[in-house]
């Protein structure tokens, strides 16, 4: 696997109290993967979902309603890690779907894998603490766009997705600022 690959999910792990050697175990265990737009690297109610540290592009988390409506939860892209919380620490089905947005390189950690870092107290700790992290992430993210009007929402987007907002489908823009896309449209001709 090329060192450049590896050098940025090294250095997040040791960010997070990871030691050099458990890092480096770490990075032996990962599997490199290219996706192209649109593909799902993992679907709700999956057994075993794959945790994904992104190297580049966008990955949008997604849950989907009874009514088949996508509610988009999380983008995230190039130095951070997505999966879903629950199956990772629990064992439990995924309850997100995670699509990748205009394609993106990855390395997965697969759960068979996790298990076994679960098992030591000290990779448990590192683990948890790197999932509260996103998770405080998500929220916070969340929270700062709740009390903005619509434009507000979509500016706070481009300006935390700049390369990202014109690139994707204005549906998903949309979707995770929480508006339709005739009023995301009516927003972008009002910047003009």
């Amino acid at each position: 696997m090329n060192f450049d690959r590896l050098r940025s999910i090294k250095q997040t792990l040791l960010d997070n109290g990871i030691s050099r050697e458990g890092a480096e175990n770490f990075a032996a265990n990962l599997r490199p993967r290219a996706y192209p737009n649109k593909a799902i690297i993992f679907a709700e109610e999956d057994a075993l979902p794959p945790v994904v540290f992104v190297l580049s592009g966008y990955l949008r988390l997604y849950v989907t309603d009874e009514d088949g409506e996508l509610s988009t939860r999380y983008i995230t892209g190039a130095g951070n890690f997505v999966g879903c919380i629950q199956a990772t620490i629990f064992n439990d089905l995924s309850n997100y779907t995670c699509e990748v947005i205009g394609g993106a390189q990855v390395l997965l950690i697969d759960q068979q894998f996790i298990r076994s870092a679960r098992q030591k107290e000290s990779t448990r700790i590192v683990m948890q603490e790197i999932i509260i992290r996103r998770l405080i992430d998500m929220m916070q993210e969340k929270s700062l766009m709740l009390p903005l009007k619509a434009t507000e929402r979509y500016l706070f987007f481009r300006e935390r997705y700049p390369d990202l907002a014109d690139s994707i489908p204005a549906g998903i823009v949309a979707n995770y600022i929480g508006v339709r896309p005739q009023s995301l449209s009516r927003i972008k001709n009002s910047l003009k």
